[in-house]
């Protein structure tokens, strides 16, 4: 058997809500037939959602839930992405980190003994949602911003949602940018151009010049923290226990939370159920073997409340 090394290697990063799933399920639609990709996924939560749906597109998933991979001094990344590689014999290797995660921290870690001469990295490409550049929430993120600087690809995606001006601002902002960007998109449903994966990966990353942008700099003295103070709240449900479809995506709607991924059994068929800040996208599955849910927002969850919420929403509960 041939000795693997060399395997090419992309981070596809992004805040909360960048829509790297999808993209990720879009590049997966243009591998060649004759090629195996594997998927390293991290969750923020316990529960894996992301990996579960990637699945589905004829892909090897292997997941890592309950914070950013990174941690615990990359041990559990390196766990998973041995298991990975072992088992699945990639010709490419799409990681995903949380969208709270460090990526800089994961790139070292991919760069360095033992992955430096099994992996090829290639580059990073970062998603973001345009209207997030006006937002002071994000831009004075510091994780929000680490994604930014360590992309060699921006790409403004969920742009079938913004107006003139946001696209405005995120062109302005990306003149700003020194470096410049290797390469920039206007997407929508994570479109990514596939040849992106193929451009080179600059050295540590591609630093912002933020005298020239909008976003204030990292405090390397200050590392971002590992939550970035985001709490996450997970459910597992008896496949037998199906959801009313209206009442669960109006309930979604109303929650305050700042992100919610759900794979559902409802009364309109198996449901991938995807929502930032209220506003959801659904995806039609095949089968799921049961239902579970995923909750993350700052600050403290009312889990007890969220709980019964949630059963209200169930047809035979």
């Amino acid at each position: 058997m041939a000795e693997l090394k060399n395997i090419p290697c992309n981070v596809i990063t992004g805040f909360l809500g960048s829509g790297k799933t999808t993209a990720i399920l879009h590049l997966l639609k243009q591998k060649p037939e004759d090629e195996r990709w594997a998927v390293l996924v991290n969750e923020f939560g316990r529960m894996g959602i992301d990996g579960s749906v990637i699945a589905t597109q004829n892909a090897y998933v292997k997941e890592i839930p309950g914070g950013c991979m990174c941690c615990s001094a990359g041990v559990p990344m390196q766990v998973a992405l041995n298991d990975l590689i072992k088992q699945s014999r990639p010709q490419r290797l799409l990681i995903e980190p949380t969208g709270i995660g460090h990526p800089r921290q994961i790139i070292k870690q991919l760069s360095s003994p033992p992955f430096d001469q099994l992996l090829d990295m290639r580059a990073c490409i970062t998603l973001l949602d345009p209207r997030q550049l006006q937002d002071s929430r994000y831009r004075e993120n510091q994780l929000f911003n680490d994604q930014i600087a360590i992309g060699d690809v921006l790409a403004a995606n969920k742009t079938d949602q913004c107006k003139e001006q946001d696209q405005a601002y995120f062109l302005d902002y990306l003149q700003g940018l020194q470096p410049p960007k290797a390469a920039s998109g206007w997407l929508v449903q994570g479109q990514l151009d596939v040849q992106w994966l193929d451009l080179p990966h600059a050295a540590g990353g591609r630093p912002i010049d933020f005298k020239a942008s909008r976003f204030t700099p990292l405090d390397s003295r200050q590392p971002p923290r590992a939550d970035a103070g985001f709490q996450s709240w997970s459910q597992e449900y008896d496949a037998g226990q199906i959801f009313d479809y209206q009442a669960i995506l109006a309930l979604i709607s109303q929650l305050k939370a700042e992100r919610i991924k759900a794979l559902l059994k409802t009364d309109r068929g198996d449901l991938f159920i995807n929502s930032l800040a209220g506003s959801s996208s659904v995806m039609q599955l095949e089968s799921l073997p049961h239902s579970r849910i995923e909750v993350i927002q700052p600050g403290p969850i009312d889990k007890k409340s969220l709980s019964a919420q949630l059963k209200a929403c169930i047809l035979n509960p």
